[in-house]
């Protein structure tokens, strides 16, 4: 079948076709003719995210010898899979990288999961680094390379890490870095070592694995400085230390309108200080909490008193979200009335719940 002629297409026309094409049948539609072409590669290389390892080390490959496509890229996102057979990365693969996100100028969300955290050389030469990001997830040993990279990202909105700065003076970040950061999700050490350097900050999540429990208690009086904090959530979070945790959240942060996960405590002595906390909370709309300690776990319809008897102390409460092990149930305030949402397993419309507006 003979080619169509680039002429015969006007530009609108192509930008409707592309737009209504599967991405599967893009690279077909780039056969057809030039102006579809542009248009097809447009949308391909928008967005780079395939799972598929080798797929996304073509995909470099291809933006670094074609000056034209670096620009179109806006997410950028190197992972494994997990349903997939965890291949050995390509020689070289790294360096590609590199090259790549040195064309990138226009992008604006980067994830990247090493699974040796140990590659973070490959944003350190800022010089080579044409985009100002909006959103990141690094999974990255923190670094001076690290560090040097996020100084220099003064339009970054939302941050996940795995890793923290250590006492060297040279991991640490400037003053005023990061200055537009809204929601950042990390260990309990970076969070201290962000919340030091910028106000910004709206949303935070935190995860706290066993030596870091007792400094927590330190650093919650710290986040008052952060006048905009509106959603706090802190993982892992034991029993015996929400009880302490909570109030003091409450005294810092009386303004917030998410706080999870805190430990629910079991009917006794230590209720009456989750419950003086709620009262200070004037502003609260929605609170995670855990029964991980309850035997049995409470369902149905004692889940239900248990939210009736949490807004009488917190009349702004609207969502109560109780976290068991078997899975996780949403209570939202319909008028006078409760109804749920149930999920079993993992299900990111309700791990995301933290970040809601």
């Amino acid at each position: 079948m003979a080619s169509i002629s680039s002429n015969v297409l006007p530009a609108r026309v192509c930008k409707r076709i592309v737009r209504w094409t599967r991405r599967n049948d893009l690279v077909a539609l780039c056969l057809t003719c030039k102006a579809l072409q542009r248009e097809a590669e447009v949308k391909m290389y928008e967005i780079i995210m395939t799972g598929n390892i080798q797929a996304t080390f073509r995909a470099c490959q291809s933006v670094v010898s074609g000056a034209r496509l670096g620009p179109y890229v806006r997410s950028f996102y190197i992972f494994q899979d997990s349903g997939r057979f965890q291949r050995a990365l390509p020689e070289g693969f790294w360096g590609v990288v590199q090259l790549a996100l040195s064309k990138m100028r226009s992008l604006q969300c980067l994830v990247i999961h090493d699974p040796t955290y140990s590659n973070g050389w490959v944003l350190g030469d800022t010089s080579h680094v044409p985009f100002q990001l909006q959103e990141a997830r690094l999974f990255f040993y923190w670094d001076r390379d690290f560090v040097r990279f996020l100084e220099s990202q003064n339009k970054l909105k939302s941050l996940h890490i795995i890793d923290g700065p250590d006492n060297d003076s040279s991991s640490q970040l400037e003053v005023g870095s990061l200055p537009e950061l809204q929601i950042f999700d990390g260990t309990l050490m970076a969070a201290e070592h962000i919340v030091s350097v910028t106000t910004s900050i709206t949303h935070l999540q935190i995860t706290l694995d066993t030596n870091s429990e007792p400094d927590l208690l330190a650093f919650i009086p710290k986040l008052a400085r952060l006048t905009s904090l509106g959603a706090l959530s802190i993982l892992h979070l034991s029993e015996h230390l929400g009880v302490r945790a909570f109030p003091l959240i409450a005294a810092a942060c009386c303004t917030l309108r998410h706080v999870g996960m805190i430990p629910l405590p079991l009917p006794g002595p230590n209720s009456i200080y989750f419950y003086r906390a709620l009262l200070s909370m004037h502003q609260l709309r929605m609170l995670e909490v855990s029964t991980a300690a309850w035997t049995p776990q409470p369902t149905g319809i004692q889940q239900r008193i248990l939210a009736s008897e949490i807004r009488v102390y917190c009349p702004s409460i609207e969502y109560v979200c109780f976290w068991t092990g078997g899975g996780r149930t949403l209570w939202i305030l319909d008028g006078n009335d409760w109804s749920y949402h149930s999920d079993n397993g993992h299900h990111t419309t309700l791990d995301a719940l933290w970040k809601a507006r």
